[in-house]
């Protein structure tokens, strides 16, 4: 998720075509208004992380932004038999998150048959990203104030240059205290991968079709090892995410890999993005109904702007209210009341997702979100 205004110009098994987005150290852009890509204070990627992807009207924090997204609920509540309903295919073997936040008993249900885990009405999710360039994330587990937060989303992850091999650019042990803490505190917990100028490495190993199977296989076990609960796709270059691309191939492979282990498949996405692969592109439909949710990178400071965009997702592209994630970034352009404004508006939707917790404006804003929860 990139800190930046930008207008937004831009699982079923066998889903033939998916597609997720993100980036290291310049997350998911999006916001209000441009098209120069900005990407303001200390080297925060251009909005939507395109070469000339949207502007952002002033990076917000300094930092690049992360994506957001991550499974519903803390322990989320799924259905059984399939309770939680999305809108594309049989949900994996631990069944979608169905959006319920931190309570310590979430029932998970044994083979949910809706698709993506949009569903469920045991509460908002609460998604907040933490990058990797704020400090080592073992700090970070004892200073985090886990209350209400639901998922906890790792910005970011990245291949190494040349392999089809992944890095969060920590080490295991300090990723794993983190994840221990957050689980402890019944907050799931997912790699954000990409981000807007990071997510180019990721595209050039996926265009290559025989690459394929190997990032997602190495992905799988990347989850595996460090105890994590998913992956948010955090690409930003809708150029590069067109049904014509392997970007569908991709993410088909990923929601196929992981839903049946109970694992959430997320994305980070703003409008311009979705109109840069193809807004009315069958292809592009599906991957967005197959996500388990969506994090909107809007990141504003106008209401206005948020009912417009958001009718956009349910009206043109079709999207039920659930699946859908208020994006808003914790910059000083962001009051108090106005965190507090969005944060419940968001309830009607999927929740409110925030970039991110290491900025300054965090003990002010955090508790204005907590409280409106």
């Amino acid at each position: 998720m990139s800190p930046r205004f930008a207008s937004i110009h831009g699982a079923a098994f066998m889903l033939a075509a998916l597609a997720l987005a993100c980036s290291a150290g310049g997350g998911p852009a999006t916001g209000v208004a441009g098209a120069a890509g900005v990407g303001a204070a200390a080297g925060a990627p251009a909005v939507g992380g395109g070469p000339a992807g949207a502007t952002g009207a002033a990076g917000m924090g300094g930092a690049p932004t992360g994506s957001a997204g991550a499974s519903a609920g803390s322990t989320g509540a799924t259905g059984a038999a399939g309770e939680a309903s999305g809108e594309a295919g049989a949900v994996g073997a631990a069944g979608a998150d169905a959006g319920a936040p931190n309570d310590a008993g979430g029932a998970t249900g044994a083979a949910g048959a809706g698709a993506a885990g949009s569903a469920g009405a045991a509460g908002p999710r609460v998604v907040m990203y933490l990058p990797n360039w704020a400090g080592s994330f073992s700090s970070w587990s004892t200073k985090i104030d886990f209350a209400k937060m639901t998922h906890l989303l790792l910005a970011f992850g990245t291949v190494n240059t040349g392999t089809n091999d992944w890095s969060l650019g920590a080490p295991d042990a300090d990723v794993k205290t983190l994840v221990a803490a957050a689980h402890a505190a019944h907050v799931k917990v997912l790699v954000s991968i990409g981000g807007a100028d990071d997510d180019i490495g990721i595209i050039n190993r996926y265009q290559t079709a025989s690459n394929i199977g190997p990032l997602v296989a190495n992905m799988d076990a990347f989850i595996t090892r460090l105890g994590l609960d998913g992956v948010d796709v955090d690409l930003e270059r809708g150029t590069d995410m067109r049904s014509s691309g392997n970007f569908a191939a991709f993410a088909a492979q990923l929601v196929s890999t992981l839903r049946p282990e109970g694992k959430l498949v997320t994305a980070a996405l703003a409008q311009y993005i979705i109109q840069d692969a193809g807004a009315n592109d069958a292809v592009v439909k599906k991957w967005l109904a197959a996500y388990d949710f969506i994090n909107l990178m809007i990141y504003s400071t106008n209401m206005g702007t948020y009912t417009k965009e958001l009718g956009w997702w349910t009206n043109t592209e079709g999207l039920p209210k659930d699946k859908l994630t208020w994006g808003i970034e914790f910059t000083s352009g962001l009051t108090t009341d106005m965190a507090k404004q969005l944060t419940t508006a968001s309830k009607a939707y999927g929740g409110v997702m925030v970039w991110e917790y290491s900025q300054k404006t965090e003990p002010q804003l955090w508790p204005a979100v907590q409280s409106s929860l």
